[in-house]
């Protein structure tokens, strides 16, 4: 069946097939991120929880353990975000320029009826929102957890409310300074690929 497809019909299937494959991929990564840090979090717990004094060790290796593994499932997201967006574009592009195809044979980029499907008020209705963005807000929120629960483990309790509260907007900023020089040191070599420098908006090619 493929040695029937023309070169670009059968580019166009391998896009399609690297993206669902990238997803596939990513899902599974996030499974075991979310598993390890749901582990971490009960594990704390279960640790405070108990009458005993809590071995200092043993706490922090949780809670710096907790950290890395949610920074790193963080980071995980905006990688799949950024690879996501690059398949994303080619296949529009092979759609909309090399195949070409008519915007009713189309997939990827055409959408149906795209201002009457989106409702951000009606419970039942559904709506433009990106899954990814939604989950890269929980992952950096879950990070973000982490670093006030070791922040305030220097904070002594008898310590003012604004004390706590610069320990925890520190931490925070941190946290994002962080994020942005951790994943510029972990970013994808990308010097034997070439760059499309695809246009923002692409017009369909008149066929």
């Amino acid at each position: 069946m493929e040695n029937e497809m023309t070169f670009e019909e059968r580019q166009y299937q391998r896009l399609i097939n690297a993206r669902n494959f990238h997803y596939e991929n990513f899902n599974k990564w996030s499974l075991y991120f979310y598993a390890i840090i749901a582990a971490l979090f009960a594990g704390y717990y279960s640790l405070r929880g108990q009458n005993q004094p809590i071995d200092e060790i043993i706490k922090w290796s949780i809670l710096i353990l907790g950290y890395i593994v949610s920074m790193c499932c963080y980071l995980s997201g905006k990688g799949y975000y950024y690879w996501e967006i690059n398949w994303i574009k080619l296949i529009m592009h092979y759609e909309k320029q090399v195949l070409p195809l008519k915007k009713e044979e189309s997939v990827y980029s055409i959408f149906a009826n795209e201002k009457g499907l989106s409702n951000y008020w009606r419970i039942i209705k559904g709506a433009n929102i990106s899954s990814s963005k939604l989950s890269l807000i929980v992952s950096f929120s879950i990070t973000c957890a982490w670093a006030i629960m070791i922040a305030l483990q220097f904070v002594p309790e008898k310590c003012c409310c604004c004390c706590r509260a610069l320990a925890i907007i520190g931490v925070l900023v941190a946290t994002w300074l962080l994020s942005a020089l951790v994943g510029k040191w972990l970013h994808s070599d990308l010097k034997n690929h070439d760059d499309l420098e695809l246009p923002l908006k692409e017009e369909r090619k008149n066929i």
